[in-house]
């Protein structure tokens, strides 16, 4: 009973620790305290872990199972946006001569393996910007307005979402509008040609229904937030507050049930026009919401599990994030690896038509482009071990392989132009860092092996 009792009483307070860890990471304070918490979080894991083999309890182990999910120290510490920059990558603003109101979604719709972007605008067409770059260099070519059959909504201020909705395999697309509507356009192309058509004369397809903000304001995107295998629907609205409709179909024959209002402890944001984006920012294994909200970004962390999502109180600006330039309204969020560095980087719209990028530049907060723009690691994620190429460069160079727990697995120096990284035989997220052996430069892969 009393080994029982021990082991049980160190699993409240990993779960403790790891829950104030959590929480300075989400405000990005008091790295002092992180670093504390974070050895102390590595130590109990390796004792409790100790303790289950001797113990060989079953239950326990699932119990701690879940905080070891979500403790991944070096992927929560690695979201940092320190640097706002407007249209890189060749992008312009949205081309409407007022009411801009861009409204960018990372979509690969070319299917090339890199992303694209489709943005609304404030009179209600879309603007297409095909990546004409790699994964690693983006180049986005000139907008095309309403490309692929696509046309402008009964509405003002669009904003596109895009789901396989029918599981047919190509990727569906969906737009909220200023009426609070929900449009649909099926793709009866490709995945890599794809051909949208009106998929209703009325909006509101599969039970979906108009927002009920007496302003309206549908901004959403799509999210499996329980788990079940089909993909529910969230939005944002003019009053700020979040509208979630269920899918009780299933992935190939949607049918939602009328929205729930500010659900799983979200709050509303406080202000007009928010949206809705999902991203597993903190890296536990579910996901977590961000929100524009005026010139704020919002973030409501999800505390619960990818089948019983519970959110934290929203945070403003959390990871170096700053307000938009000048008193621009944000018009949306959406998050992909533009620069295929092992993060995810985000691109706002805003009030003005401009396509801002903010990019991950990790633990650090200060971005280096440059630095290993020679280096590529590959493939990612992988089912064994990985390749570190090095292009253009000559200079021999460390590498350390670590855990989610920090531990290291393993050190080695190389200069030849291929290299095999081998990785341990246990499926799970590694860290491979790269770094100059003269002046200690150093670059972070995050690697998934499956």
């Amino acid at each position: 009973m009393n080994k029982n009792y021990n082991y049980n009483e160190l699993v409240r307070f990993y779960n403790r620790s790891l829950k104030k860890l959590r929480s300075l990471l989400a405000l990005g304070k008091n790295p002092y305290k992180q670093d504390i918490l974070t050895r102390r979080i590595t130590r109990l894991a390796e004792l409790l872990k100790g303790m289950q083999t001797q113990l060989k309890l079953s239950h326990a182990t699932a119990v701690l199972a879940t905080g070891f999910v979500m403790f991944q120290p070096n992927a929560a510490k690695a979201q940092s946006f320190p640097t706002i920059v407007a249209n890189p990558y060749g992008l312009t603003a949205v081309p409407t001569a007022s009411a801009a109101w861009s409204t960018p979604w990372f979509v690969d719709l070319d299917n090339d393996g890199d992303k694209d972007i489709m943005s609304g605008s404030g009179p209600g067409d879309f603007y297409y910007y095909q990546n004409t770059g790699t994964p690693s260099v983006p180049s986005f070519s000139a907008p095309v307005m309403n490309p692929f059959g696509l046309s402008a909504p009964y509405s003002t201020y669009s904003q596109s979402s895009f789901v396989d909705i029918d599981n047919d395999g190509d990727l569906d697309m969906f737009a909220g509008v200023q009426s609070g509507d929900i449009w649909y356009w099926e793709n009866n192309g490709t995945a890599s040609v794809p051909s949208f058509t009106l998929g209703y004369t009325n909006p509101n397809p599969f039970g979906l229904t108009i927002i009920p903000d007496p302003y309206g304001y549908s901004a959403g995107s799509f999210v499996d937030i329980d788990n079940d295998g089909d993909m529910d629907f969230v939005s944002g609205s003019y009053y700020g507050n979040t509208y979630y409709y269920e899918n009780t179909g299933t992935a190939s024959a949607a049918a939602f049930i009328a929205p729930v209002m500010n659900p799983f402890g979200i709050t509303g944001t406080g202000s007009v026009y928010s949206t809705a984006t999902f991203v597993d920012l903190d890296g536990d294994g579910d996901k977590d919401m961000f929100a524009c909200d005026g010139p704020y970004f919002d973030y409501f962390q999800n505390t619960g599990t990818a089948s019983s999502p519970a959110f934290a109180p929203l945070v403003q600006n959390p990871f170096m994030l700053t307000v938009l330039t000048g008193s621009l309204n944000g018009a949306s969020a959406s998050f992909a690896d533009l620069d295929a560095d092992g993060d995810l980087d985000l691109i706002s719209g805003a009030s003005n038509g401009n396509l801002f990028y903010f990019q991950n530049a990790g633990s650090t907060g200060v971005a280096k482009i440059e630095e290993f723009a020679g280096v590529s690691v590959y493939p990612n994620p992988t089912t064994s071990n990985v390749t570190l190429k090095l292009n253009n460069t000559s200079e021999a160079l460390s590498i350390q392989v670590t855990n989610v727990l920090g531990q290291v697995i393993s050190t080695s120096t190389i200069s030849n132009s291929t290299n095999v990284i081998e990785l341990p035989e246990a499926k799970g997220m590694y860290f491979v860092k790269v770094s100059t052996l003269t002046d200690d430069k150093s670059k972070m892969f995050k690697i998934t092996k499956n």
